[in-house]
Parts: C-alpha cells; sequence; structure tokens
C-alpha cells in the first residue's frame, strides 16, 4: 500500500492519497481521523488489544466504517448497502461502483500508516 499525505494550500486541512485498490483509505483518514490525535491513538490502542484475538471490531464513522481483525482492516463506506434487484442492464456497472467502496489492507500496514499520519499531523 502507498500513500502520500499534504496540506491543501487553501483549506490548511491534511489530506492522504493512496495506490490503486486503497483509494478509500484517504476519505476515510481525512474524514473519520484528520486531526484528532486523541481519536487516533484511541484506534492504535484499540488494534494493540486485538493483536493476539481472534475478535474483530467494527468502528462506524460517520461516512465510513472499519472492520479490524489481527491480520487485515477493511475500509467501506456507510452507503455501500445496495439491498434491492439491479437491473441486468446495470449490474456491471453496480459492481465496479462497489469496488471503489471497499478497500482492504494488512494490519501490519495499516499500523505503519496511521503512525505516519500521526507524525504527518
Amino acid at each position: 500500500m502507498e500513500y502520500t499525505f499534504k496540506t491543501n494550500f487553501i483549506t490548511k486541512q491534511p489530506q492522504a492519497n493512496f495506490s490503486f485498490g486503497h483509494e478509500l483509505f484517504g476519505p476515510w483518514l481525512e474524514q473519520e481521523i484528520g486531526k484528532d490525535l486523541v481519536k487516533l491513538q484511541s484506534l492504535l490502542d484499540l488494534i494493540d488489544s486485538l493483536a493476539f484475538s481472534t475478535n474483530e471490531h467494527t468502528l462506524v464513522g460517520k461516512e465510513y466504517s472499519l472492520t479490524i481483525n489481527n491480520q487485515e482492516v477493511e475500509v467501506f463506506a456507510n452507503s455501500n448497502n445496495i439491498d434491492e434487484a439491479v437491473p441486468q442492464n446495470i449490474a456491471e456497472d453496480v459492481n465496479d461502483f462497489e469496488q471503489t467502496c471497499f478497500a482492504l489492507c494488512g494490519l501490519e500496514d495499516f499500523v505503519e500508516m496511521l503512525e505516519s499520519w500521526q507524525n504527518f499531523i
């Protein structure tokens, strides 16, 4: 997973850009964590507590949710709940859309990224 952090010149807010397949971690990080170091540290503490556990934990945010277990992390858009039958003529477009509504990464990569964000902000 590759990423870059920068500060928006106009808004002075931190921004995160991620490589293909991991793009959703950027908006999650910007919107659900942002500059909140207390929230960030709480998340790192939670991850430490799950390190030797087989339990899974889901954090539901305003726009995005995060599911963490002892091996991987998944981020997904809260609006990714298409429960109704999709017409055949747009099924492929919906599938493409759903692919951009979640992302996975390994737990170690995720922790490394969070620590980099912590240092950046």
